[in-house]
């Protein structure tokens, strides 16, 4: 099992627009196989949002990979990051 953390921090005023976009790729993805829990957290006082994805394996989340690529969702949910701040993208293998 793994557990996927991105996080961005976001451009001033654009947390509805952004908390949309994630809502709709959100609803898709726990459809797809393999998709245990894939959820978005905010702290409003940094204005850094998270999405915290669980996957049953490596080959799962290489195929939602290939899914956010080919809709274009990366550059989509970019486009309302601080160009200043990188994208933070950390992954944890489950151990116990």
């Amino acid at each position: 099992m793994l557990r996927i953390v991105a996080k961005r921090t976001l451009i001033e005023g654009v947390l509805e627009k952004y908390t949309a976009l994630v809502q709709e790729l959100a609803d898709q993805t726990r459809q797809e196989p393999g998709c245990i829990e894939y959820t978005l957290y905010v702290n409003r006082g940094q204005n850094v949002a998270a999405i915290i994805e669980t996957w049953e394996s490596q080959e799962y989340l290489d195929a939602h990979l290939k899914v956010v690529e080919a809709a274009g969702y990366r550059e989509r949910l970019n486009a309302y990051a601080d160009p200043g701040q990188p994208v933070q993208v950390e992954k944890y293998e489950y151990v116990y």
